[in-house]
């Protein structure tokens, strides 16, 4: 049998050969202490989670396996009464050598400061790198984090009086659409081109849900510009104007509220001007009386001949 390794620079782990070949273990047990030493400190694995991501042993081979580890030293629990709430809960260490009941087990992680001491020594044979490294080392580019997306900063003497009041809200609008879609994110520029039409559709009548619904609904899945996908957006949908009421203005006799413009008096159907709608339904769904025809067919009759003989 010819062995092949390859040499890994990350991403492995080291395990002595005492612990692959004790025979106290079966080749599950093995398995699965290499698979537990792999983990990062802190990872939550017990029997169950390893029978689920190993359905061909089954919860029966893994909890057997496990107990083979617990009987050799490698695979140790204990019971921890938390001092706070006094719950009890159960600590496990996983070893790479077998360990005895004289072996000391790793204090339990506390909620205090930690204590700032000596690091003491590299072990013989590791090459001390710290102190080679500089003590304000330049952080590289690539490796900062991306910033989380802000929204740009609005100044209310920035905004020009153009469109009202409603410049300020509908700039407002525009600098929050990053906080619904991250691809969203408008320049303080943009925002400043965008203003007039999302102006104009808070001028039209439009809510502030409206006018978000209009831009964030049903986007691509690949946004390449921001702002002109809003400026299309605000452009294509724009809604036509509402009919606008006066706020506090009812009519004097039906008390139904007043056109725009109009503060006082009443409306046009009161004063005459235009028929009331229930007339105007009753006309079109009655019926003529023949006796009523008949006599205004006279009248009109008896006028034509009094003209006629004049």
């Amino acid at each position: 049998m010819q062995i092949n390794r390859t040499a890994h620079a990350a991403n492995f782990t080291v395990m002595s050969n005492g612990v692959l070949r004790d025979r106290r273990l079966s080749f599950t047990a093995r398995g699965i202490l290499g698979h537990l030493l792999s983990l990062p400190d802190g990872a939550r694995e017990d029997v169950r989670t390893l029978a689920d991501r190993n359905p061909g042993v089954g919860r029966r081979g893994v909890a057997n396996a496990v107990q083979e580890l617990v009987d050799a030293g490698y695979y140790v629990r204990r019971n921890v009464r938390d001092p706070e709430t006094g719950r009890v809960r159960t600590e496990t260490f996983v070893f790479d050598t077998p360990q005895t009941d004289a072996s000391p087990l790793p204090a339990s992680p506390g909620t205090g400061t930690p204590a700032v001491g000596n690091a003491g020594t590299l072990p013989s044979g590791v090459k001390d790198l710290v102190s080679k490294t500089p003590a304000n080392p330049s952080p590289s580019p690539a490796v900062e984090a991306a910033p989380a997306p802000v929204a740009p900063v609005v100044r209310e003497g920035d905004l020009k009086d153009s469109h009202g009041p409603h410049r300020t809200e509908a700039a407002r609008i525009l600098a929050r659409l990053v906080s619904v879609d991250g691809r969203l994110k408008l320049s303080d520029r943009a925002v400043q081109e965008l203003v007039p039409l999302a102006a104009q559709w808070l001028e039209n009548g439009a809510t502030v849900t409206d006018l978000t619904d209009a831009v964030v609904q049903g986007l691509p899945v690949k946004v390449y510009s921001a702002s002109k996908l809003v400026a299309d957006r605000l452009t294509r949908k724009l809604p036509a104007p509402r009919r606008a009421w006066s706020e506090f203005a009812d009519c004097g006799t039906c008390r139904n509220p007043l056109p725009a413009g109009q503060s006082s008096g009443i409306c046009a159907t009161c004063a005459g001007v235009v028929p009331h709608p229930d007339l105007v339904a009753l006309a079109a769904n009655s019926t003529p009386d023949p006796t009523v025809q008949a006599h205004a067919a006279g009248i009109r009759a008896a006028l034509r001949a009094r003209r006629v003989a004049a």
